[in-house]
């Protein structure tokens, strides 16, 4: 990403009135810089940058307010507008704003817009997410374009484990930490493993042999089923020939009664198909003669209307011609003259010119008497507050040459807050621990009241739910027997002497048999049934619940485990901490000394801030006099050259009079002479917009005249031609008159006025005769069918009661071997889901196998440590590329075996040595380098053209021969075509950096940014 134009940044923190950055003309200089003094608002220009890109900030969230809370308590409105370019060289511009309501701690939603520039005109896109546009996320963003604050030094010296954890969230390498997700599919693995032992234990009575012995009863029903579904057949074959004979007759007697009746019918319909055709013929011949001569009587009629229309408007149209052409006469005289009036308003102009240039002269003249004391009392002013200003510089001078070194400090509070965190994080996981220990007894104590252990609870469950399901088994095959002789007990119920049985066809049965109490046996056994089915039901809630208990215990075990290791080390961190505190005359553990120093320093430095604030504030009120005295000499001087100007100006207006004399008006007011100006401009435009008006409404109304004269001679031409084709039409209606034998026109309208429904008529004579011969033909082919056959209804009756018993034995038999047949599909059913059960286990413990060597391998991070050390040497290797010419060539860097940066020391034998060793411009050069490399990997991960770099970084602990190493290092990123932006309050960069600009902040007007190549 480039910058533009930060084109505005009005009301945001101390930017009260708006401001603008030309980006443009910084990065041509390749290193140019933001200064200012603490507090001015130098980090808002980046934090504004970044809102408007990604509507987020470091400082605040959406929780804090942070609509209200950014803008400047005395603005009512936030905006900020930035343009640039991204990596793909195209041109955005990204707009955020919010206003503040009539509640003063209230505000509008923050509202953030994008826009493309696309054949020079700024399109809006779809969404203002700026990620999408810099392919960077919004923390890689400040990773890579901005640097924040006290990111070098910090990550430079970071122990192994913490900069593991850096690294991990900068290059996103929590996904190569699989540990937490091989659990969870341990875990998972082990539930459903526990889930398929449960199943399996249901599945013990299903066998292949029962399998076998079931088909067996399956093949031996389908025998018996398919020879008694032929008998039915045969029966029901029978009975249809017989019953269809029946019906045949039936239908012969009443397709004869429907014949005769149609017959009787005919000859009145002949009738009506004569007079039907007789009407179709007279209409077809006369309908559309009669009809086209009545219409041309209609249009005759409204033609001889409308001409008679046409000759009084032509009347009055001529009266209206008159009328205008007299009222255009009337009002020539003064048209003819206004040439002399647009003279008068000319004159009547420069005489209020002349007026106004008196009262103006006047004005100036008692300007110049006012201000010329004023710019007196400024000069006093000024020498006043140069006085002031050498007293407070020489307090300042004083006060600085007393100050201390605050490195100890900053080293000793960072020691102090690394061992409040460590303290706190002991105590947390120590009670984490008491936790679990007390949800492990816990969860033991439930299982013990159910009556188990964790070891026997799966065998007594199980073997509980095997004796429930046998005495299912037991029940069913009981069930299955009552229920054939439930059914064979009301075939016996039924046989009657001397007929035969409808099973076996057989007519004596000696034995028949005789069922007792079968319904009672067969309830006894459904409540037996639903009790078993309850307890069932009991014991497997009951094994779902322990083994929900085992399960969680295990995981608390493990978790109990895991964190005890966590406490062991973090004591063990903690004594390592302790031994690390080497100053002399503060204590470890009494943070009073470190206070008490750290308290007189800030004193110190506000009271330093303070003095520095007065010099400045003295030094812009000096400016300011200085730049009002030059302002009020400079506003004399023109005041009375405005004054000459006036002057003349009113002596040509004089000379320029054509029509009047000033002595006439020099005593009438400046407001008479307007007036009567505007009269005269009135009166102008009332003449000639009349005469334009009339001379415009006298053509509109010649030329309708002419169109109205048209019209009348046009239509008197077509009533001519109507007589004409009127007189045609009659002859043709006379010629078919006697060509039809009619006396007159009156028969003939008679006849086709009467109303008639052709097509249903002629539709309905189709119809009957259809009907006719359809029903002739029917008869003629029932009576072929009957012929040569006989029929007997006792015959019917016989056989249809023989089709009502077999069907009765098909519907047993069908039940019996429906019965069985779904007792097989369900043995068959079990078998298979037992098989694919037993399956699944087997791939689910092969998967457990699998699973434990990838815990082992990702087991403590070791994996994401590996990855994180293969970065590191990687940003090493790209960070001495410039850490070698920097240093020349005496040092490098290189990472240990705690993942922990040391120094190469070339003019040592090149021995190795701790980063802390380094001095204060060595620390700066290999933090800054390591910082490039860092940005140059993460953007080379985002794929992104990397070509613009800022720094946020505080320059102020640095001494006069640091400053010279931090300028030489910027130097050299300048020289590798790298554009470069720093954030600093150090003067002596200042001065040396081509182009820059300059935060100052002004207790009135907040925020003020000023460039150092003018305006």
């Amino acid at each position: 990403m480039l910058p533009l134009y930060l084109s505005t940044i009005e009301g945001l923190y101390s930017y009260q009135e708006k401001q603008s950055i030309d980006f443009t003309e910084l990065t041509q200089a390749g290193l140019f810089g933001i200064f200012g003094s603490v507090g001015s608002g130098k980090s808002s220009i980046l934090e504004a940058i970044s809102f408007v890109l990604y509507g987020d900030t470091e400082r605040l969230n959406k929780t804090d307010k942070r609509a209200y809370n950014m803008m400047n308590l005395k603005s009512n409105q936030t905006m900020i507008v930035f343009e640039f370019l991204n990596f793909e060289k195209r041109k955005f511009r990204f707009v955020a704003q919010w206003k503040r309501r009539k509640n003063f701690d209230d505000t509008t939603p923050i509202e953030r817009t994008a826009y493309e520039l696309i054949d020079e005109k700024w399109v809006p896109m779809e969404s203002a997410d700026g990620a999408l546009v810099t392919n960077l996320s919004y923390p890689n963003f400040r990773r890579t374009i901005i640097i924040p604050q006290g990111q070098f030094k910090e990550f430079l010296e970071l122990k192994g484990k913490d900069r593991s954890e850096m690294m991990k969230e900068i290059f996103y390498l929590n996904k190569f930490d699989l540990g937490p997700k091989v659990g969870f599919l341990q875990s998972s693995n082990n539930r459903k493993l526990e889930n398929l032992k449960g199943a399996l234990s249901g599945f013990e009575s299903i066998s292949t042999e029962a399998l076998n012995k079931k088909k067996e009863e399956v093949e031996d029903a389908k025998k018996t089923l398919a020879q008694t579904k032929e008998d039915f057949q045969d029966l029901q074959a029978k009975v249809r020939i017989l019953q269809e004979f029946k019906d045949k007759s039936i239908e012969l007697q009443q397709k004869e009664g429907q014949f005769n009746e149609l017959n009787s019918k005919k000859s009145r319909v002949q009738q009506q198909e004569a007079d039907l055709n007789r009407y179709e013929k007279t209409s077809k011949a006369f309908r559309e003669p009669l009809n086209y001569l009545q219409s041309l009587n209609i249009e005759r009629e409204g033609l001889i209307h409308k001409i008679e229309n046409f000759r009084s408007v032509k009347e009055r149209q001529l009266q209206e011609i008159d009328i205008v052409e007299k009222e255009i006469g009337a009002i020539q005289h003064d048209y003819l003259n206004l040439n002399s009036f647009r003279g008068q308003v000319e004159d009547y102009k420069l005489l209020i010119q002349i007026k106004e240039n008196a009262k103006k002269e006047k004005e100036l003249e008692t300007r110049l008497i006012k201000g010329t004391p004023f710019v007196e009392r400024t000069k006093e002013a000024e020498h006043t507050l140069m006085k002031k200003l050498e007293e407070t510089e020489e307090k300042l001078e004083n006060l600085k040459s007393e100050k201390v070194d605050t490195s100890q400090l900053i080293e000793m509070e960072k020691w102090y807050h690394r061992k409040d965190t460590i303290v706190q994080q002991h105590g947390q996981s120590n009670r984490l621990l008491e936790q679990l220990s007390a949800d492990i007894e816990l969860e033991q104590s439930q299982i013990n009241k159910l009556g188990y252990t964790e070891d026997n609870w799966e065998q007594m469950i199980g073997n509980e739910l095997k004796l429930i399901e046998n005495e299912f088994n037991k029940l069913r095959e009981q069930e299955t027997q009552l229920q054939v002789q439930a059914r064979l007990s009301s075939f016996a119920t039924d046989l009657q002497p001397g007929m035969p049985c409808p099973l076996c066809g057989a007519l004596d049965h000696p034995e028949p048999m005789v069922a007792n109490h079968v319904q009672e046996e067969i309830q006894k056994l459904n409540l037996q049934k639903a009790e078993l089915e309850e307890k069932r039901a009991e014991y497997q809630k009951l094994k779902e619940q322990v083994s929900k208990a085992c399960f969680g215990l295990n995981n608390k075990r493990a978790s109990y485990e895991q964190i005890q290791q966590e406490v062991n080390a973090q004591a063990s961190n903690l004594e390592i901490h302790i031994s690390e505190f080497t100053w002399v005359g503060y204590s470890s553990e009494d943070v009073g000394a470190f206070e008490a120093q750290k308290e007189k320093i800030k004193q110190s430095e506000q009271i330093t801030n303070s003095l520095e604030a007065e010099v400045k504030q003295l030094r812009l009120d000096l400016q300011k006099n200085k730049d009002n005295i030059q302002k009020f000499e400079k506003e004399l001087d023109s005041i009375k050259a405005e004054i000459a100007v006036v002057q003349g100006v009113s002596a040509h207006s004089k000379n320029a009079l054509q029509q009047f004399n000033y002595k006439e008006f020099e005593e009438i007011e400046l407001d008479e002479v307007r007036r009567s100006k505007l009269a005269l401009d009135q009166k102008i435009i009332q003449i000639e917009s009349g005469y334009l008006t009339l001379n415009q409404k006298l053509n509109t109304y010649k030329t309708k005249l002419a169109e109205i004269a048209g019209q009348y001679s046009s239509a008197k031409d077509q009533l001519s031609g109507f007589n004409q084709q009127i007189k045609v039409r009659q002859e043709q209606l006379a010629k078919l008159l006697r060509e039809f034998k009619f006396a007159d026109i009156t028969q003939v309208q008679q006849i086709i006025q009467r109303p008639m429904p052709v097509e249903q008529m002629r539709k309905d004579i189709q119809q009957f005769y259809v009907r006719l011969e359809v029903l002739e033909t029917q008869i003629a082919s029932l009576k072929d069918y009957l012929k040569d056959k006989e029929f007997s209804e006792e015959d019917l009756e016989t056989t249809a009661k023989l089709f009502e018993f077999k069907k009765e034995e098909l519907e047993l038999q069908l039940s019996l071997t429906g019965g069985l047949e779904k007792e097989l599909a369900h043995l068959t059913l079990e078998i298979g889901k037992k098989e694919k059960l037993i399956e699944e286990f087997d791939q689910l413990n092969a998967r457990a196998a699998n699973l434990k060597v990838m815990e082992n391998l990702f087991k403590g991070n070791g994996f994401v440590n590996y990855v994180s050390s293969i970065h590191l040497r990687q940003m090493c290797e790209m960070a001495n590329e410039r850490f070698h010419r920097l240093t020349r060539n005496q040092l490098s860097l290189t990472i240990n075996d705690n993942n922990e940066f040391e120094v190469v020391d070339y003019l040592n034998n090149g021995y190795r040595r701790s980063v802390k060793t380094l001095s204060g411009g060595q620390s700066f050069q290999a933090s800054l380098c390591l910082a490039l490399a860092l940005a140059e990997n993460i953007q080379s991960l985002n794929k992104s053209d990397k070509n613009f770099f800022f720094i946020d970084e505080g320059f102020g602990t640095q001494d006069t021969e640091s400053i010279n190493t931090v300028f030489d290092t910027l130097q050299y990123l300048h020289h590798e075509n790298r554009v470069v932006g720093i954030i600093s309050h150090v003067e002596e960069l200042k001065e040396r950096i081509p182009r820059s600009v300059t935060v100052e902040k002004d207790s009135e007007a907040g925020s003020k940014v000023k460039t150092s190549w003018g305006s």
